[in-house]
């Protein structure tokens, strides 16, 4: 057995960043201060590059001892953090225009709070059911005008916390038979509070703490002796829980996300080889070990309700695993339920490469799940663009391996999210017929497609905010938005907001592409974005939605148009975009006379239908 501190010394000897966090994620302890000084140490002098993120934090309680476990966290996936503190116990002072916090321009803003700052009623033990009403509605309003006063004050993502209790309820193991209870009391605050959070303030998030301290455990969640000596209330293993969970925000802003899990199979999805053990004989039921197996695939089902594709990447002999899938009475996962496999021989970054390829994604939207620590390393090698994890070697904590994985967390749930597997599948059927057909034209008619087109409708603020920030390939200008973004733009007169929809005789693909364009109010106006989900490349739709919007824009008076081409790593695939589509110049602007316009593509056999204009104060 390891002795204590191994995985620290394997993470101090990592010659790369990723190297080094594989190492610290085989830890089941929380790190020590000085641990966490040593490996910050590491971080620096490894000199890998770093992105820029700015932090803001509005707290009524002391916040500056998690400043090290920040730096350490932000270090450790490829951040620098630069940190602005309102002062202690400053709410309504800290989010206003001018203040030091709006100057900072954070990209993303927490809210350190107690219940019982923002609402003194809760001090008192024993609320009665009319006073504990009249205390949650008062706290509700005293925190929702901060926070609107916030979210027009400060750009970026406002995440708000509560603080959880720090010791039992008042009426003790009675509190649970009481009527109301303080449990119901919390219960409520945080419903109402999520509640008004979701339906009136776009881009910002309620965190809830008290899953925190269910999964540490209250008594090593805190520090009584800080609480009362400096008002901290962190012990060191909280403090570490509580920005390890607060930097997911600012993840899910600076990566690209993650679309797809891609699970090995032997030991993986079951114990066991199956073509070895046969599918009698490996480990997966209601008995331990199969039960942790089983429990592992359902939590990965509920990744599927995230939006989040499943691959299968096993070596392995493809009959034996199709029949797996298909006859073994405990097998949760079949074949329905991926979105791609691949089950032979190959390597498995040879294999990865071609999921990615079969699906139309980046290497950096998938995550690879395998047992071997050889197959990790290879992959973590080869490709650097994948999150890699190793499951554990006890099957016990098999379930809970990819619990609290940063990209595989989500801030917004649409439509699309729910039933991605579904629109996969659906294309799968698009690309056999396409394979069927020798002529292309005729394949696109019997597609018989119909184009929704919507204009500034912030219904769909979430889901264009979402495209903004996660299409890489067919993505003009990768300029990444929030949900209070699009929801503004869709509000500017000098804006245009507009997104797509596409349907045909396979199904509805849903919203899968945007665009902005801002200068409305000049003659010559600029599209911002012009983005398309990789679902739908390869059906010219982006041609039937680029002439409609201009014909859009040629109504509204619009004369000119100027586009840019911003060069990335991941969309050379539209380079030409704007050449194929009649604009002049390059490589990287563009310009296009409305009145003189002609040419370029050819006209898909697509039929538009545009959406009455949604009011810009629509519910969303």
């Amino acid at each position: 057995m390891k002795g204590r501190g191994d995985e620290v010394e394997q993470a101090l000897q990592a010659p790369t960043r990723r190297e080094l966090a594989a190492a610290l994620s085989r830890r089941a302890r929380p790190l020590t201060l000085p641990e966490v000084s040593r490996l910050t140490r590491r971080l620096e002098q490894l000199d890998e590059p770093t992105r820029p993120l700015r932090v803001a934090l509005v707290r009524t309680y002391t916040t500056e001892l998690l400043r090290p476990y920040w730096r350490f966290e932000a270090l450790l996936h490829g951040l620098m953090i630069a940190l602005c503190e309102a002062p202690y116990g400053s709410l309504l002072e800290a989010v206003q225009p001018g203040s030091q916090l709006a100057a900072h321009a954070p990209e993303v803003t927490y809210f350190f709070l107690r219940w019982e700052d923002i609402e003194p009623e809760f001090t008192r033990h024993g609320v009665s059911p009319p006073a504990g009403d009249a205390a949650v509605t008062s706290a509700l309003e005293t925190l929702g005008a901060m926070l609107r006063a916030a979210r027009r004050a400060l750009p970026g993502r406002l995440v708000v916390t509560m603080l959880p209790r720090m010791s039992g309820p008042g009426l003790g193991i009675y509190d649970a038979m009481a009527a109301p209870s303080e449990a119901d009391l919390r219960a409520l605050l945080k419903r109402r509070l999520a509640a008004s959070v979701r339906d009136e303030l776009p881009a910002v998030s309620f965190d809830d703490l008290d899953i925190l301290v269910e999964e540490v455990g209250r008594r090593t969640f805190f520090d009584p002796r800080l609480w009362h000596s400096a008002r901290f209330p962190f012990s060191v293993a909280g403090a570490q829980a509580v920005v390890r969970q607060m930097m997911t925000y600012a993840l899910l802003l600076k990566e690209p996300a993650a679309k797809v899990v891609v699970l090995d199979g032997d030991n993986t999805l079951w114990g066991g080889i199956v073509g070895e053990d046969g599918m009698d004989g490996i480990a997966l039921g209601p008995e331990y070990p199969g039960s942790a197996y089983v429990a592992f695939q359902r939590r990965l089902l509920a990744l599927r309700q995230r939006g989040l594709l499943l691959a299968l990447c096993s070596r392995n002999n493809e009959a034996d695993v199709r029949q797996l899938l298909a006859e073994h009475p405990h097998q949760l996962l079949r074949t329905e339920h991926f979105a791609a496999l691949r089950v032979n021989w190959d390597s498995k970054p040879d294999n990865l490469r071609a999921l990615a390829a079969e699906l139309n994604l980046g290497l950096d939207s998938l995550v690879f799940v395998d047992d071997s620590a050889h197959e990790c390393l290879a992959v973590r090698r080869a490709l650097p663009q994948v999150t890699v994890v190793q499951t554990p070697t006890e099957p016990a904590e098999l379930p809970g391996c990819l619990d609290g994985l940063a990209r595989l967390e989500i801030l917004t749930l649409t439509d699309e999210d729910r039933t991605r597997t579904a629109l996969y599948a659906q294309e799968r059927q698009r690309r056999a017929r396409a394979a069927a057909s020798d002529d292309v034209e005729q394949y696109l008619g019997s597609l018989e497609m119909v184009m929704t087109v919507g204009l500034d409708d912030v219904r769909q603020a979430a889901r264009i905010a979402q495209l903004t920030q996660k299409t890489t390939q067919f993505n003009l200008t990768t300029r990444r938005y929030s949900e209070a973004d699009i929801r503004r733009f869709a509000a500017d007169p000098d804006w245009l907001v507009a997104h797509f929809a596409l349907a045909d005789v396979f199904g509805d693909s849903g919203v899968v592409g945007v665009a902005l364009v801002r200068g409305l109010g000049d003659a010559s106006a600029e599209i911002d974005t012009f983005l398309m989900s990789c679902r739908v490349i390869g059906r010219r739709a982006e041609t039937a939605f680029l002439a409609h919007l201009l014909d859009v824009l040629a109504q509204r008076g619009v004369r000119a148009i100027q586009a840019t081409y911003e060069p990335t790593a991941r969309n050379a695939l539209v380079r030409e975009f704007w050449g194929a589509h009649g604009f002049s110049g390059g490589p990287q602007a563009f310009r296009l006379e409305l009145a003189t316009r002609g040419g370029g593509a050819g006209p898909p056999p697509i039929r538009i239908r545009q959406l009455a204009e949604a009011p810009a104060g629509s519910a969303a």
